[in-house]
């Protein structure tokens, strides 16, 4: 299962467009399903149009990967995404959605999800790593929030554009197992999901959960020991002469989300249903650690290490904007978009 957003039009300015070319203009000028803004939201690499934006540049280049270990032990850790000012490097993740459902807490990163009367469901997060990375290893230590049917937690590393996406997810309905998948291109192929035991409540216990990911297999690892092999070559479809495996790069994400009221019948029989909720039901996922180690790059350091300079993904473009955002923030710029999560099945 997967999250994605849709946009509140209300704060936005409509992009006009003729034969499919947008008319943004310099103050907003990055283009996103049908509107312009200025802000991360819509400039951020893999979320903004570069072909319907106000010109070639107005959308933010990828970041790139850097090797480092994200310890949540500062607030900066992660920012709404809104009032991200484009530098990685000071804000490691960014808060998708609003209301903000996210906090760092002793030394953790705290999912929270908490119920929305109004849709009769949770209203959950989902944190996006402001790197970006194609190969490497990335370990997520997690308590997971899915000690109840129906509430979902995840770390994936996906690319919204192409579609494509490898996935740790957890359930309420089985809370002692992980669940792995991928996708590619988008096809959104059920069947090739598996379960594994964790050996213990998911929800009760840190764990610690690794996707290995290369030119030639993904490897999925619970505690270091490898639960699923995925090799390149048996993705190969010799109807199409393609091979249905991710390479595009993309962003770790981490989200805690409400399947169980999400209205759709099969992500309900897949997560557990209804999801048991009052007016003070608040669950919880946290994230001690997240661990980058980019392909073909050096020994992840701390994320409080100061004055160190990590190296970029070979090929990767970094950004280099001034502590104000300045680069990226034109004067006049339209107020932030709210977003709220949407399960896609």
């Amino acid at each position: 299962m997967k999250i994605t957003s849709v946009l509140a039009a209300a704060t936005l300015a409509m992009a006009s467009t003729t034969f499919g070319q947008s008319t943004c203009n310099e103050w907003a000028p990055c283009y996103r399903e049908g509107y312009c803004n200025t802000d991360a939201a819509f400039c951020l690499w893999g979320l903004c149009d570069e072909s319907k934006s106000y010109n070639s540049t107005s959308c933010w280049k990828p970041e790139g990967c850097v090797s480092k270990v994200v310890n949540f032990d500062s607030s900066s850790d992660i920012v709404p995404i809104g009032s991200y000012a484009g530098n990685p490097d000071t804000n490691a993740f960014l808060s998708i959605f609003e209301p903000d459902n996210t906090q760092v807490s002793n030394s953790n990163l705290e999912l929270r999800m908490t119920y929305d009367a109004s849709a009769n469901k949770g209203f959950g997060a989902t944190a996006k790593s402001s790197h970006t990375i194609q190969y490497g290893r990335v370990t997520a230590r997690v308590k997971t929030a899915s000690l109840a049917k129906g509430v979902v937690t995840s770390f994936i590393i996906i690319n919204e554009q192409t579609g494509d996406e490898i996935d740790f997810e957890w359930v309420g309905l089985n809370p002692d197992q992980v669940q792995t998948n991928y996708y590619y291109k988008g096809v959104l192929d059920y069947t090739k999901m598996l379960p594994a035991n964790v050996g213990s409540d998911s929800s009760a216990a840190y764990h610690d959960y690794t996707i290995d990911w290369s030119e030639d297999k993904i490897v999925w690892l619970v505690d270091n020991k490898p639960i699923r092999t995925l090799n390149r070559a048996d993705t190969y479809d010799a109807s199409t002469g393609v091979y249905a495996y991710p390479t595009t790069e993309g962003r770790i994400a981490l989200s805690i989300w409400d399947g169980g009221n999400s209205g759709q019948q099969g992500t309900q029989e897949w997560s557990g249903y209804p999801t048991p909720w009052s007016a003070d039901t608040v669950y919880k996922a946290y994230f001690d650690t997240v661990t980058v180690e980019c392909a073909g790059g050096s020994t992840p350091s701390s994320s409080d290490d100061s004055g160190s300079e990590e190296p970029s993904q070979t090929g990767k473009d970094e950004e280099s904007s001034g502590s104000d955002g300045g680069s990226h923030e034109p004067t006049g710029a339209p107020e932030n978009p709210k977003c709220i999560p949407r399960p896609l099945v």
